[in-house]
């Protein structure tokens, strides 16, 4: 269970936050100014900071500053100044996000659960190249973007990336993807499949990034750049 420490001198904010945070399925832990936030985060080592940036004794901005120089642990900017030069400097000092008073608490969770998604993978969760292989999803991202492939699609891609740089028949990937109750399927099933996947990818079959036909053999997922 992942925690976040939520750091606001304001009382209402503290408890509202932390009401959508518990209810959405995470620990949390409060902080009502500069020096506990600092204080919280060494004690408790959250996975993820919501920070105000009008504190008492020490400032959001200071306390970021302070934390990026120990940790990429990812921290968004809860705050009233609406001001762009105000949301680029809080990024620039290494802010993952920046949210506006007044906020929706439930965009406040989203936010949360996205880059929580990103720092922190699921279990089981394969990374290759600029690839995210998501088997409870059964999603695959490229650089953050959905490929939104088929089902089939994707547990031809998973397979192949479970057993990655090794070759695979047409038959081995059947039997991974198919079970006894599918409909009647050929070879030529497989290459169809592959073919839209490297369509999704953008990979081009002759000068291959991704999958890698082997003629007479079959497809491999690639390890390394070519």
């Amino acid at each position: 269970m992942k925690k976040i420490l939520i750091v606001d001198d304001e009382e209402s904010i503290r408890t509202l936050v932390d009401l959508y945070m518990k209810k959405a399925g995470f620990k949390t832990v409060q902080a009502k100014n500069g020096r506990e936030a600092l204080e919280k985060f060494d004690s408790e080592k959250p996975n993820l900071v919501i920070l105000d940036l009008m504190l008492p004794y020490v400032d959001g901005e200071t306390i970021a500053f302070k934390l990026r120089k120990k940790s990429n642990v990812p921290i968004i900017m809860l705050t009233a100044k609406a001001d762009e030069t105000d949301r680029v400097q809080g990024l620039e000092i290494g802010a993952d996000d920046y949210v506006v008073k007044p906020f929706s608490p439930r965009e406040l969770v989203a936010r949360v659960k996205n880059i929580l998604k990103r720092v922190y993978p699921e279990e089981g969760t394969l990374k290759i190249k600029d690839l995210e292989i998501y088997p409870k999803e059964m999603r695959v991202y490229k650089n953050g973007k959905d490929l939104d492939l088929t089902v089939k699609e994707f547990k031809v891609i998973f397979t192949l990336a479970k057993k990655i740089g090794s070759i695979l028949t047409r038959d081995e990937i059947m039997n991974e993807i198919y079970s006894e109750y599918d409909e009647v399927v050929y070879d030529r099933t497989i290459d169809a499949y592959i073919k839209n996947i490297r369509k999704k990818l953008g990979d081009d079959p002759k000068k291959p990034k991704y999958v890698e036909s082997i003629y007479g053999a079959g497809y491999r997922l690639i390890k390394d750049e070519l």
